[in-house]
Formats: structure tokens, C-alpha cells, sequence
């Protein structure tokens, strides 16, 4: 880092990226955006292959709880089926939970399914 007034310790400061950031920052978003194409069309494929009426929509919003939640409401949904991790009542309580936002602020019924591990079982 140089100063722009040439003292190390100034308060004013500029930086030089010896590399290209923006392919960088390009090349991640390009990868984030394919695995999430991918995941699009796994849920996709798994509803259809289960002979689900249903879509799958992939939502960008500040806070999951609050996009789900306009979503659902903006195309209709009858319900909304979420899962939930099994956070302790403290870890939820700091960290929030998706599903209890769901459960606080649809207006349609929400099913909130809980993963419950098996002994001996994979994922």
C-alpha cells in the first residue's frame, strides 16, 4: 500500500492489484452461476421423475426467509414446503432461522420438514 502523500501511515491510502480482479470476480460468478443451473435442473428432474406437479424457481433476495416469502405469494403457492437444519433453540435464536420466518410470515400454509438421520444410512 502507498499513501497518497507518500507516509505509510496516512489515512489516505491507494491500492494496486497487480491481477485482473474483474476476471477473477468473473470466472467465481461464472462457476456459482453453472452450479446453480445444475441445482435448477436436479430438483427439476426430481420432481418430474417423482411425478410432482410443481416448479422449481430460484429466488435472489437479501434475506431467504423474506424471498421465499414473496415469491410464494407472488405466483399463488397453494403451500410451502421447507426444510429445516435442527438448529438448537440458541444457535436459531442467534443465527435466525429460515423456516421460523416462513412459519411467522406466510399467509398460506407452510409444511416445515425436518432431516432426520438414520443409523447406517448415507445421505
Amino acid at each position: 500500500m502507498v499513501a497518497m502523500d507518500g507516509r505509510e501511515d496516512s489515512k489516505f491510502a491507494f491500492y494496486s492489484f497487480t491481477e485482473n480482479v474483474e476476471e477473477k470476480v468473473g470466472g467465481s460468478l461464472d462457476r456459482k452461476r453453472a452450479r446453480h443451473i445444475e441445482t435448477v435442473k436436479k430438483f427439476s428432474k426430481l420432481l418430474e421423475n417423482s411425478k410432482i406437479l410443481g416448479e422449481v424457481n430460484a429466488i435472489v433476495f437479501k434475506s431467504p426467509g423474506e424471498g421465499i416469502v414473496q415469491a410464494a405469494n407472488e405466483i399463488h403457492a397453494s403451500f410451502i414446503v421447507t426444510g429445516t437444519r435442527g438448529l438448537g433453540k440458541v444457535r436459531r435464536t442467534i443465527l435466525g432461522s429460515v423456516s421460523d420466518y416462513i412459519l411467522r410470515h406466510a399467509p398460506m400454509p407452510v409444511v416445515v420438514c425436518r432431516y432426520v438421520e438414520k443409523k447406517g444410512c448415507e445421505k
